[in-house]
């Protein structure tokens, strides 16, 4: 066969294959778009967000009815008098364990004294002063089926502890033996042990053949600061190996050397361990009015705190015009900044996060679930003493105005609020320099 025809067959066959093509490309282009997410134009081979459209940002302060606390990172303890924020009381209550199952003990034990010994996570505020410490036993038996929010407060027995103690874990622990750091120490009454303890093991009562059975009988303890406020909160970890309760007895007057046995908060693997945060906010000496927000104009000012404390809401009154248009979503950011000199020695959040609220339920934006352009929200230095938040909301605008063709409002809360009391002070959608900002990047369908 002739090689010229043989080309000039397969150059057919391409062009037409192309033409084709071309002609597919063609159709799909009349198409109208429903728009796209992060679908920009190229620039020789970089990519070009589109037009910029900046948004007015509707902000204001709400607070929290309650959050969910269920066995925290850290326990909280102590009355906050934050000069900002108001007031703050933290307690927590907490299931103890047995160390070991089915104590025997011996007829005549008397449990001589009780130490207990929790380990600091951390402190806020100013740390040094003295809290009003009570320790009261839970009546009810906790459940671990359902959940515990911040503003739960157990059915408790007369207190068997009340004590002034300095908050400080740098202060030296001496436990007859050494001296350590890091830890909060104090006693119990023994006769509390001695009655739901000692002699139930003495008469031999079954509910001490599993922890399972004995959280039933001895549901478990509920730590306060009955005292009118301090400079700082307590964050203790239940789970370190250095959180324990030691009770000191003996057996028989001829017993001289006291033995040990010791509870736990739940630190092995298995153990039927529960505990949650309880908070309560008063802001009536804070320097915002959490009941007279302007939740059409906004407010100069934002404020929000872990906790279940304050929280800002962000609202976004001229998105809707994006709204059946079509456009593609390139990128959409959202950056709030710190108003100086409200932080030391107050500690900023590490990270905000978004949450969509719909309702009485929120939840996190859909960014967060993208593994490519997640939302953010860590705290990054802007200069010198200038702190902001940028977030990248671009999943959620698309689905504002492409799908959901309804714009809701988002908030702003610290993480891991249900084990930290970390604030910040913003700027509000109506403050002149840091206003927050709300930067929407797209293209129109060809």
């Amino acid at each position: 066969m002739n090689r010229y025809w043989l080309k000039k067959t397969l150059n057919k066959s391409l062009l037409g294959f192309l033409a084709f093509v071309g002609l597919a490309l063609f159709s799909s282009s009349c198409e109208k778009s429903n728009g796209e997410i992060g679908a920009g134009k190229f620039v020789e081979d970089r990519p070009e967000l589109g037009e910029k459209l900046t948004f007015n940002v509707v902000s204001y302060t709400t607070n929290w009815d309650s959050i969910t606390t269920k066995n925290p990172g850290a326990v909280a303890l102590g009355n906050l008098n934050d000069p900002i924020f108001g007031k703050l009381n933290a307690a927590f209550t907490t299931r103890v364990l047995l160390s070991k199952l089915s104590p025997d003990f011996g007829d005549g034990t008397v449990c001589d004294s009780v130490k207990v010994r929790l380990t600091y996570q951390n402190t806020y505020g100013v740390r040094g002063d003295s809290i009003h410490l009570q320790v009261l036993p839970v009546v009810a038996p906790m459940s671990d089926t359902i959940n515990y929010y911040s503003n739960n407060m157990p059915v408790l027995g007369p207190s068997i502890m009340d004590t002034t103690l300095m908050v400080d874990p740098s202060v030296p622990v001496f436990n007859g033996i050494d001296t350590s750091v890091g830890y909060l120490t104090f006693d119990l009454d023994p006769a509390y042990f001695q009655e739901n303890l000692f002699d139930p093991a003495i008469a031999g009562e079954d509910f001490l053949i599993d922890n399972e059975r004995f959280v039933e009988a001895v549901p478990g303890l509920h730590f306060r600061d009955a005292g009118t406020g301090t400079s700082a909160l307590s964050f203790f970890n239940l789970t370190a190996s250095g959180s324990l309760i030691q009770l000191f007895y003996h057996t028989g007057a001829q017993d001289t050397v006291p033995k040990l046995f010791t509870m736990t908060f739940g630190q092995n693997l298995g153990d039927p361990g529960l505990s949650f945060n309880t908070y309560e906010n008063d802001f009536t000496s804070a320097d915002f009015a959490i009941d007279m927000q302007d939740t059409v104009n906004g407010e100069l000012l934002t404020y929000t705190q872990g906790a279940g404390g304050a929280r800002t809401v962000l609202e976004f009154p001229g998105l809707d015009t994006l709204i059946g248009k079509g456009y593609s979503i390139n990128r959409a950011e959202i950056i709030a900044h710190v108003l100086q000199g409200t932080a030391s020695p107050y500690t900023l959040p590490n990270t905000l996060l978004i949450l969509q609220d719909q309702d009485s339920a929120q939840a996190l934006i859909k960014d967060y679930t993208s593994p490519i352009n997640p939302a953010g929200g860590a705290i990054n230095r802007a200069d010198l003493r200038e702190f902001r938040y940028r977030f990248n909301v671009t999943r959620m605008v698309h689905d504002f105005v492409n799908e959901k063709e309804e714009i809701l409002p988002v908030i702003l809360t610290p993480a891991s609020s249900n084990s930290s009391a970390a604030r910040v002070v913003l700027g509000g959608g109506l403050h002149p320099t840091i206003p927050v900002e709300f930067n929407v990047y797209y293209t129109k369908s060809e």
